[in-house]
């Protein structure tokens, strides 16, 4: 890891806000949307037209060839950004990319949640040989000493594999499946945790001009100086996208206002999921053992109702079989009473 220099970290302050924004913060406004979930792995090959529903072109248009997408600024000030519709709760991202050349462009491929918690991967176009990774939580931008430089050879002309995996220990990076930089939880920069991003994250790409004379004085010197709109048009090329939610719900909810992971709220299915296997042997052995008491129940009741049923047929049969000889003695007594009251005699 490279520190940052004084300039870029002064820069940093101007990158970080061009590039942040939430709609509704969770841990700031009540009746925040819930989050759509991707809930799954994919791969978007980025040659062929995205899925509206599933990506959002927020600014800016893209241009599909073989290679993949291209995110092209070709007007003063233009830019390209899409977005997932969708987020994940910690998981991995691979990007295949090809960064934009040119003195004050920036590609990136960032992460970033609700609640502004961010994971970056940065290129600035006047150097072909780099590129940053940086992170954020909850906006805190007081400091800029968390970011670092990392080298990759002709980042502009070949693509290369930038790998993020998060999870809520540790924040990994990786170029080329080569592990460049780890971020445990309580890492120095971290704030103990409190900076350390664990809110659920959609994926932003985009190619954008941080050189302009809006910008401030920081900003331009991190990102190479203004842009010479005359060596347009600035490419920056996606081929294709891996995307991993470590968790299978359909949305997430903050369950309240701290941004702390252990607040985002899981349904019955995603706590099953977050269940080790111990646990589900368990359960699945506490089930059995309790479907054989259920079985061996349900045939004692059933033994014990058909000797009920046995008791009480022969019961009724007896109780039959009575009432036949108290009806038959009745009519006898009877017939004996008519011929006693009509004067005959029973001739034996």
């Amino acid at each position: 890891m490279k520190a940052f220099n004084l300039i870029a970290l002064a820069a940093l302050a101007g990158s970080a806000a061009a590039q942040t924004h939430s709609d509704c913060d969770p841990t700031k406004r009540d009746g925040c949307p819930a989050d759509s979930a991707l809930g799954t792995e994919h791969t978007w090959y980025f040659n062929e037209t995205l899925d509206s529903t599933i990506w959002n072109m927020s600014t800016g248009s893209i241009n599909y060839v073989d290679d993949g997408a291209e995110f092209t600024i070709e007007a003063v000030n233009a830019s390209t950004l899409l977005q997932s519709n969708f987020y994940i709760f910690f998981g991995v991202v691979e990007s295949w990319v090809k960064m934009a050349k040119g003195a004050g462009i920036v590609s990136s491929v960032v992460l970033e949640s609700d609640d502004l918690d961010e994971i970056d991967w940065e290129w600035v176009g006047y150097n072909t040989s780099s590129v940053q990774t940086n992170f954020f939580g909850k906006g805190n931008d007081s400091t800029f000493d968390r970011g670092a430089f990392h080298n990759v050879a002709n980042a502009d002309s070949e693509f290369h594999n930038y790998t993020t995996y998060w999870d809520q220990y540790k924040l990994e990076w990786y170029i080329d499946n080569e592990l460049v930089r780890t971020l445990k939880y309580d890492d120095k920069g971290t704030l103990g945790g409190k900076n350390y991003p664990q809110t659920p994250c959609r994926v932003k790409v985009s190619n954008w001009p941080a050189g302009t004379k809006e910008a401030a004085q920081g900003t331009v010197d991190w990102a190479g100086g203004l842009v010479n709109y005359d060596d347009a048009p600035f490419t920056m090329t996606v081929g294709k996208v891996r995307i991993q939610d470590f968790h299978t719900g359909k949305e997430y909810t903050y369950g309240d206002k701290t941004g702390d992971w252990q607040s985002i709220k899981k349904s019955l299915a995603e706590k099953w999921d977050d269940l080790g296997t111990g646990a589900h042997v368990g359960v699945y052995v506490g089930a059995s053992a309790a479907g054989v008491l259920l079985i061996a129940g349900f045939m004692l009741w059933c033994l014990r109702q058909r000797r009920k049923g046995r008791l009480e047929y022969a019961l009724d049969d007896a109780r039959y079989a009575n009432e036949r000889t108290d009806a038959q003695n009745f009519q006898n007594d009877w017939k004996q009473t008519e011929w006693r009251n009509s004067g005959y005699r029973q001739v034996s």
